[in-house]
């Protein structure tokens, strides 16, 4: 099936194209970006957190990391047929263990998407963000990202469990490093791990002065072959704040 939405490429599926479609009209021109959560925007600049490509469905991708971007207008960000900048049918990384390569949809990309600020663990699910704006917490125009967890094996398999965590990332160099993790020999959620911690972070955010950064954790959910299995009363809300003499 082809077609063209007013001011966008033309594209080869529609039906398949708008399962996860997000659209910005500004210019005429359509920002595409498949699962993204809260966008921030210190000193004018806009970043997003985007969630990877599943290995499920009818087009399962393989190995597709979580991104953030910093968004400009008028620019095209690669779904539905790149993972951070990289096209889904390059070489072999996005070859689904058990299904076919993944074709690309648009017959006519608007440009080449560029590359994201960073990328981050596959299937990690990194989701809300919020940058740190008060010395009195520290890490300076850094942002947090809240780590829900992968949901193996309905959405891919996992060698080890992937996010359930808070993760810092310096915006400058693309680098980020756990800030927020459970103790232990290995990752995972505090069920897991049979400690008390965090499950699945979902969201952050600062409070008005800067000074303590608030974690919503969706609680335990476990996952099988059946799906999701979400526990009720199980939600937390944390507060992180700086010890004194520490950074």
């Amino acid at each position: 099936m082809q077609g063209r939405h007013p001011g966008g490429p033309e594209f080869r599926d529609e039906r398949r194209i708008n399962r996860r479609w997000r659209t910005d009209h500004r210019d005429g021109r359509f920002l595409r970006l498949r699962h993204i959560h809260r966008p921030e925007c210190p000193d004018g600049r806009l970043y997003v957190s985007e969630n990877g490509y599943d290995d499920r469905g009818s087009r399962p991708v393989h190995g597709a990391a979580d991104v953030i971007w910093l968004v400009q207008p008028g620019t095209w960000y690669g779904w539905p047929d790149y993972s951070a900048g990289r096209r889904l049918d390059d070489g072999d990384h996005f070859d689904p263990p058990h299904g076919p390569k993944p074709r690309p949809l648009l017959a006519s990309p608007p440009n080449r998407p560029p590359q994201p600020i960073a990328a981050l663990g596959v299937h990690s699910s990194s989701n809300g963000i919020d940058f740190s704006r008060s010395e009195a917490f520290g890490y300076l125009g850094q942002l947090f990202i809240a780590q829900f967890g992968d949901m193996a094996p309905d959405a891919g398999k996992t060698i080890s469990p992937v996010g359930f965590k808070v993760r810092r990332l310096d915006v400058s160099t693309g680098v980020s490093e756990d800030f927020a993790v459970n103790r232990g020999a290995q990752n995972g959620p505090a069920t897991r791990l049979k400690t008390g911690g965090l499950e699945r972070p979902v969201a952050v955010r600062f409070d008005p002065a800067g000074t303590s950064l608030y974690v919503v954790d969706f609680g335990v959910m476990t996952m099988s072959a059946a799906g999701p299995s979400p526990q009720p009363g199980t939600g937390v809300l944390w507060r992180i704040t700086r010890e004194a003499g520490s950074r």
